[in-house]
């Protein structure tokens, strides 16, 4: 039976409830209980782009920040942004690519160091958007929506949001060109001791996560069903179907997008997207161990 709050104590509750601050320290201990992981830090503070003068970049702080470096020739960073949903929306509902693929290409940063040979120099490192693939379906476009529309919510019927989601995306994004920034000047800064120390590792993934209380469904349609005069579908041709994970692709924003090494050979791929956006899982908060497990198991 549920209990609800009488109490200014039990109020206060609810209220942190609400906020999410619970629930951040128990997806701390979903991740620290999953094998092959550990935590490096909570509420890590970041800041991208990196000050210029009297200039900052936008500043956050990372619920998150944990890593697997079982196999030490390829280490895997987690950046985890909690999402506590909103109890007006406790939905997420997700819309696939329309040009979507199987198995569905998979896009994070990955940092490389490869040693130099003797008298060169210490080693080179750079930082490349990493191609590979996943069984997850992918999606560039999400709503909020209610849990429940039956007669308690007569008038608020259509009430939707993707405030959630484009927040929570927009931090975990912010937080990881931040981190990847951060990691690349002090590798720099490494490769220039006279000491020329051997490279930390050779390889190592950046990978983006939402974690959220949001039950998440994926809408599967036919574009040509939607009716152009009204814009709109019929109420039975569109699916809704149950989610533990999906790939959200994001629409970055200009000041976090990366600039390519090769402009020209972009111009000419046409392939600006790799750039322009950033591959973010969403998980649901049950699923987060399942998925750690699973991950780079079925995408490289």
């Amino acid at each position: 039976m549920a209990h609800f709050a009488s109490t200014q104590d039990e109020w206060t509750i609810h209220a942190l409830n609400i906020h999410g601050v619970f629930f951040e320290r128990r997806c701390v201990d979903a991740v620290t209980d999953t094998k092959g992981w550990k935590v490096l830090s909570t509420n890590y503070p970041v800041e991208y782009p990196p000050p210029n003068g009297p200039w900052r970049g936008k500043e956050s702080s990372l619920d998150i920040w944990a890593r697997r470096d079982t196999d030490p020739n390829a280490i895997v960073d987690i950046l985890i942004e909690c999402k506590k949903a909103n109890p007006d929306f406790v939905n997420w509902v997700f819309f696939p690519k329309a040009e979507c693929q199987q198995p569905t290409p998979f896009i994070y940063a990955k940092a490389i160091n490869t040693p130099n040979p003797a008298g060169v120099g210490a080693w080179t490192s750079q930082v490349v958007m990493q191609h590979g693939t996943t069984d997850l379906s992918i999606s560039n476009d999400a709503r909020e929506v209610r849990g429940d529309y039956g007669k308690n919510h007569i008038g608020n019927k259509t009430k939707t949001s993707n405030a959630a989601i484009q927040e929570a995306a927009y931090q975990v994004a912010l937080a990881n060109r931040a981190i990847v920034h951060e990691e690349t000047s002090l590798r720099e800064k490494a490769r220039r001791s006279p000491d020329h120390p051997a490279p930390p590792w050779p390889s190592k993934a950046y990978v983006p996560i939402i974690v959220t209380t949001a039950k998440l469904f994926r809408v599967d349609f036919a574009s040509s069903s939607t009716n152009l005069g009204s814009g709109e579908i019929g109420l039975n041709e569109a699916t809704l179907t149950p989610v533990q994970s999906i790939l959200y692709e994001y629409a970055l924003p200009k000041h976090l997008q990366f600039s390519p090494a090769q402009p020209l050979e972009i111009l000419t791929s046409r392939n600006s997207d790799t750039f322009s956006r950033m591959h973010i899982l969403v998980v649901h908060s049950e699923a987060l161990a399942s998925l750690l497990c699973d991950l780079f198991a079925s995408s490289t």
